[in-house]
């Protein structure tokens, strides 16, 4: 039996995703920019 060889394109893409989650992550540790997200959310309405 031969050992599964991971697809490169979809490791880049599975560390594409997680850099995009960690980016969004560090953004709600600014207080400021949650503030400015729920003002832009209430101007819906």
């Amino acid at each position: 039996m031969t050992a599964h060889r991971p697809n490169w394109k979809h490791v880049a893409w599975a560390a594409a995703a997680l850099a995009a989650l960690a980016g969004v992550f560090m953004l709600y540790t600014r207080p400021e920019f949650l503030i400015n997200m729920a003002d832009q959310l209430w101007s819906c309405f």
